[in-house]
């Protein structure tokens, strides 16, 4: 195959992705996606598959539809994914706005569809060592409370200069005696499955050939409670809160004909799934922001400022009940945690001090700090068994 400049470059997380065009004998494959990985990229979440290539192969083999095709092209051992020709969901249908009823059926098709690949399945393609390995969906959730305060809060806190104390992130929410532990602790147990990990619409490909739902980027796929896939996908995908209800009584029905006991506890257990979900992308995106920051051009970083201003605000108000926050930093408050931060001030100016009542009049015309209680509640349970239909999903 001639591989002339590339039409495309797409940067994901993990990898940069030259898409080419097919020529000669490989004409009739189309476009072709080629992946490079991108160097110093930070892992922030586990992974059980060392190559998202060995993952593909072995659920073509499975008979799982719409994922791209691998390609062995050459004597050598260079593997390329089929192109899909089509548009990302995102473009048709933003986060925050309702997908159709036939895509919404699709997509509890596809967690009915990964619910049918047990652990045993994989096996050959699984890097975990076994010994390692969660057995029982408490262990699951404790992995990843674990994982987060060792790779992404531990590995990085030293070069942050203060940011989450600035901030008033207490890593205590992330100990094994935190919140979130004890909360695993009270976790139902579920048969455990293939999940995606990182199901939402930018990963979701609205195919020109058939029109269907493709799904890509199957890096983050794990081994696990499947209820964690779909906290994952909810807390990134932003359903309207009736849409949202929808979605999980037809994810209940398909995933209990699919694999008895998937759904159970659900109304217990999904808040507490999705009290960890908005944890970790604090950690993340103070970590990713930071990163950004710090690479900016002179004159892109006010720019930059204020995107991680706005992100890492939202993530802060989304988390807030789980971190026990009283008041949330705005926008502008959290921008000046980073415009010090890349100064090389050290600590970074302190915030407003969480009040002991009601915050002073004014608070929130300054735009510094936003009450938590506008928050979603993250792991409020003490009502009816539908604790889960108070629940609304945040961002990625």
């Amino acid at each position: 195959m001639s591989q002339p400049p590339p039409r495309t470059s797409l940067r994901g997380h993990h990898r940069v992705w030259q898409v080419l065009r097919a020529e000669g004998e490989f004409a009739s494959l189309g476009r072709l996606k080629a992946g490079r990985p991108r160097p110093g990229v930070q892992r922030f979440d586990p992974r059980c598959f060392l190559h998202e290539e060995d993952l593909l192969v072995r659920l073509a083999r499975l008979g799982v539809p719409r994922i791209a095709p691998v390609y062995l092209l050459g004597p050598g051992t260079t593997r390329v994914h089929g192109y899909i020709e089509g548009e990302p969901l995102s473009a048709l249908r933003p986060p925050g706005t309702a997908l159709a009823d036939r895509e919404i059926a699709q997509l509890t098709d596809l967690f009915g569809t990964l619910a049918g690949i047990p652990p045993a399945a994989v096996e050959a393609v699984h890097r975990c060592p076994a010994a390692l390995r969660p057995r029982t969906s408490r262990d699951f959730l404790r992995g990843l409370v674990r994982f987060t305060r060792r790779r992404v809060h531990t590995v990085h806190r030293p070069a942050l200069g203060g940011l989450f104390t600035a901030l008033r992130v207490d890593p205590v929410v992330l100990s094994p005696t935190g919140p979130l532990a004890r909360d695993a602790t009270l976790l139902t147990d579920r048969p455990f499955c293939l999940l995606h990990g990182d199901l939402h619409r930018d990963n979701l490909i609205n195919a020109e050939a058939d029109g269907l739902l493709w799904t890509i980027d199957w890096e983050l796929a794990l081994v696990g409670d499947p209820l964690y896939d779909l906290a994952t996908h909810l807390h990134l995908m932003r359903y309207p809160p009736a849409q949202e209800h929808d979605l999980l009584s037809r994810w209940a029905r398909e995933m209990e004909a699919r694999l008895p006991g998937a759904a159970a506890g659900l109304s217990r257990d999904l808040p507490r799934y999705l009290a960890y979900k908005r944890v970790q992308s604090v950690f993340t995106d103070v970590t990713r922001q930071a990163d950004a920051v710090r690479a900016a051009p002179p004159e892109e970083l006010d720019e930059r400022i204020a995107h991680a201003g706005a992100v890492v605000s939202t993530a802060l108000r989304r988390a807030a009940r789980t971190l026990g926050l009283a008041l949330v930093p705005g926008p502008r408050a959290v921008e000046a945690v980073y415009a010090a931060f890349n100064a090389g001030l050290g600590a970074a100016p302190a915030l407003p001090p969480a009040p002991s009542s009601q915050p002073p009049p004014g608070a929130r015309a300054a735009g510094t700090v936003v009450p938590a209680q506008a928050a979603p509640g993250a792991t409020r349970r003490g009502g009816p068994s539908a604790a889960w239909r108070r629940e609304r999903s945040g961002s990625g």
